[in-house]
C-alpha cells in the first residue's frame, strides 16, 4: 500500500509546485497537462490493485485445492474410511482438478474486465516455468532413473513451489508471499525426513499458510484500500 501513497504524494507535491510556468510535460511525442497525467497514474494504481487482488483470488482457489486433497489423502492414509466416500473422492478430485483449471484459464484469459500488466504477466510465466519443471523433474525421475524415491518428490515439488512464491512476491514487493515462498523450503526440508504419509500432513498444512493466508491478505487489502 505504501508504494500507492507515495505515487499520490509525489503527484500533488509535483501538482502544488510553486512555480507557475514551466515546460509541458511529453508523452509519446503529445503534451500532456497536469490533470491527464493525475489520469494516467490513477488508472495505472487502479491496474496494480485489481492484479493484486485477481492473484488474490487465483492463491486461495489453488491453496484451498491444495490443503484439502493432501489433508484428506493424510486423513485416509491414518483412519479407515469407507469405500464409498473414497470412491467419491477419488472421483472429486479429477473433477476439482478440471474445474479449477477452467477457472483459472477463463479468470486468466477470457474474463471481461480482466486486467493484463507486465507485472501479472511476469508472475504467469514464472508459474508456468515451475509447472513445466516439476512434470519435466517427474519424467525423467520415473523413466530415467534406476531407483526411484517417491518419496522425494513432495519435498522437490515444495522447493519448485517455494522459489515461485519467492519470485512472485518480489515481482509484485508483496513480501508476505516472499515469506510463504521461504516457509515452504523449511516445510519442504521437514517433509524430506518424513515418510510419504506425513508428508502429506506438513504438504496441506504448509499449502493453506503459504497459499491461502496470502491470497486473503492480499484480497482484503486491495478491497479495503477501494473502501477508504
Amino acid at each position: 500500500m505504501h508504494r500507492y501513497l507515495v505515487c499520490i504524494t509525489n503527484l500533488f507535491n509535483f501538482m502544488n509546485t510553486k512555480y507557475t510556468t514551466m515546460e509541458p510535460i511529453v508523452i509519446n511525442d503529445e503534451p500532456v497537462d497536469e490533470k491527464q497525467l493525475f489520469q494516467t497514474l490513477k488508472t495505472a494504481i487502479a491496474t496494480s490493485k485489481r492484479s493484486l487482488m485477481d492473484d488474490g483470488i487465483l492463491l486461495i482457489c489453488w491453496g484451498l485445492a491444495f490443503s484439502i486433497g493432501f489433508l484428506w489423502k493424510y486423513y485416509q492414509a491414518e483412519v479407515l474410511v469407507p469405500s464409498r466416500i473414497r470412491d467419491l473422492m477419488m472421483i472429486l478430485h479429477p473433477v476439482i482438478g478440471v474445474l479449477l483449471i477452467g477457472f483459472t484459464i477463463y479468470f486468466i484469459f477470457f474474463r471481461k474486465n480482466r486486467v493484463r500488466t507486465y507485472t501479472a504477466i511476469s508472475t504467469r510465466f514464472v508459474w508456468i516455468g515451475v509447472i513445466i519443471a516439476h512434470n519435466l523433474n517427474v519424467i525423467i525421475t520415473n523413466n530415467f532413473m534406476a531407483e526411484v524415491n517417491f518419496e522425494m518428490l513432495h519435498p522437490l515439488q515444495m522447493v519448485l513451489i517455494g522459489f515461485a512464491l519467492f519470485v512472485t512476491g518480489g515481482i509484485y514487493r508483496y513480501y508476505v508471499l516472499t515469506i510463504g515462498g521461504i516457509i515452504m523450503w523449511l516445510a519442504a526440508a521437514i517433509a524430506s525426513g518424513y515418510d510419504m504419509h506425513t508428508q502429506y500432513l506438513i504438504r496441506g498444512i504448509a499449502d493453506f499458510v503459504c497459499f491461502v493466508i496470502p491470497g486473503i491478505l492480499m484480497y482484503m487489502e486491495v478491497k479495503k484500500s477501494h473502501n477508504v
